[in-house]
């Protein structure tokens, strides 16, 4: 992560600078992909596009019939695919360090900015979906959330 402190606040470029297929940012994909497909504008696969960001854990047949859960499945036993709310990232590509080669500054998808931050932002977290900010935040909403409910269940006890 380098000196967090210096690189929590580094300038990160704009998204559509950043992507390494940026031909598939836009939402029509070619003709020749399945319905529901997208190719990730990062690794260029073409992964579904469901909306959910659920991943489907049905593995088709082979050949043969019988479900070849080893060569179907990615690592995580799922299927990369493309959340609406992720830009054209998949999610194997939204779990990565990325560096941008012209300025050599690290780089990570924030699932709550929706867009790459320095990974120093991530702080003491790296290998987190949020970074700091949108962590912190998170946080906050959730005391707020947790206060509401404790003051309507005493409400309710009047």
């Amino acid at each position: 992560q380098g000196d967090i402190d210096k690189c929590k606040t580094a300038q990160v470029p704009e998204f559509t600078s950043l992507v390494n297929f940026p031909v598939h940012i836009s939402q029509k994909q070619s003709a020749s992909l399945p319905d529901g497909m997208r190719c990730c504008v990062m690794c260029g696969q073409a992964c579904q596009s469901n909306g959910s960001g659920k991943a489907s854990k049905r593995a088709p047949a082979n050949k043969a019939g019988a479900k070849d859960k080893n060569a179907a499945l990615g690592t995580s036993g799922n299927y990369a695919v493309i959340p609406t709310q992720n830009k054209g990232l998949c999610t194997s590509c939204d779990v990565n360090v990325w560096i941008v080669v012209q300025s050599n500054l690290q780089i990570k998808w924030c699932k709550g900015c929706k867009n790459f931050r320095p990974w120093a932002s991530f702080g003491d977290k790296g290998l987190a979906t949020k970074c700091v900010r949108c962590r912190e935040r998170q946080r906050e909403k959730y005391a707020l959330q947790k206060e509401e409910k404790e003051r309507s269940k005493a409400a309710s006890r009047r």
